[in-house]
């Protein structure tokens, strides 16, 4: 009895060893299946995929900056967006202009499935004294939206404010750009409060360019991304390609977009232009211009912050279309 008790014992040793091993290995199991898990998470917050599906997402905008063609030709504008593929068109808020004929267009492009975004900006409204322009656009828009019904309403808000013309740009640098981030800053503001997403347009090389002020110290086109739900980056070439092109000259901005959980739209040119050949599509042609944007989408087209391609103007463009 003594030597089966001793082994009974013994066996029942070993059996509790086994089972705490196996409850051992079990814990750690699901110690790394739960590290693993992090380690995905974190990788999520801070690698974000740029994958997503080939064109989703993707489309055409365009500005339409002669308002008062909405009065006699809303027909013929809403039929060459559908034809050409925009999905948005940024038209420029004219007060002059009385709102049914905004109703009827909005209206219009609306049951085409285009958005349309109102538009304005100019370099003034990044100083003291331009302000007051910033307010009166938003106000007019802040009424419009509540006197028009749903159909009627404006989908966003894009602005074209260019703060490198002042003449400040080069002899007050700082002052300058502190102006502008505070007019940007209010138009987020009052965008938020229309309930509006906010674009705004910003050339290639504002990656190039750093503040260091009360919204503290870094990259300023970086900062606009962050800031606004969406940048239109002025890419003026006429090539995709090419350590000049605009595939390059927007990448910086379509990886921080990327991180920042922003939006993209890559913007070219249409119309003459006095600075060089090279910055327009105006001499190649409609034919070729589509050819060189279908690389752009084709290089950026699974980047969830890529939202396509935006085409200035209308005008122009519709002039190198015929």
């Amino acid at each position: 009895m003594g030597l089966i008790d001793s082994n009974g014992r013994q066996a029942a040793r070993l059996l509790i060893r086994a089972q705490a091993q196996g409850r051992g290995e079990r814990v750690m199991n699901k110690m790394f299946k739960w590290m693993g898990i992090c380690v995905v998470l974190v990788s999520f917050m801070f690698f974000p995929s740029k994958e997503k599906a080939a064109g989703e997402g993707m489309g055409k905008s365009t500005w339409l900056w002669n308002t008062v063609e909405i009065i006699e030709n809303k027909e013929e504008i809403v039929g060459f967006l559908k034809v050409h593929g925009v999905n948005e068109v940024y038209l420029q808020v004219n007060p002059s202009v009385e709102k049914e004929h905004y109703h009827q267009f909005i209206e219009m492009a609306n049951l085409e499935n285009i958005h349309v975004y109102a538009l304005d900006g100019a370099p003034k409204w990044a100083t003291v004294n331009g302000r007051s322009s910033l307010i009166a656009f938003f106000d007019w828009l802040e009424a419009y939206q509540l006197e028009a019904n749903e159909s009627q309403r404006f989908t966003g808000v894009h602005l074209d404010v260019e703060p490198y013309l002042l003449s400040g740009w080069t002899s007050a640098y700082g002052k300058t750009v502190l102006n502008y981030q505070k007019m940007v800053m209010e138009a987020v503001d009052r965008s938020d409060s229309l309930q509006l997403p906010l674009g705004m347009d910003i050339p290639f090389w504002f990656d190039e360019k750093s503040y260091n002020n009360e919204f503290g110290k870094g990259n300023l086109a970086h900062w606009v991304i962050g800031k606004t739900d969406e940048v239109g980056v002025m890419a003026y070439r006429d090539q995709a390609v090419g350590p000049n092109g605009i595939i390059e000259l927007i990448r910086n901005e379509m990886d921080y977009a990327l991180f920042a959980g922003k939006k993209v739209k890559a913007g070219v040119e249409t119309a003459p232009s006095s600075e060089g050949d090279f910055l327009t599509f105006h001499e190649e042609g409609e034919g070729f211009m589509l050819g060189e944007l279908a690389r752009v989408d084709a290089e950026y087209g699974t980047y969830s912050s890529y939202k396509g391609i935006a085409v200035h103007h209308y005008g122009s463009w519709k002039v190198l279309s015929e």
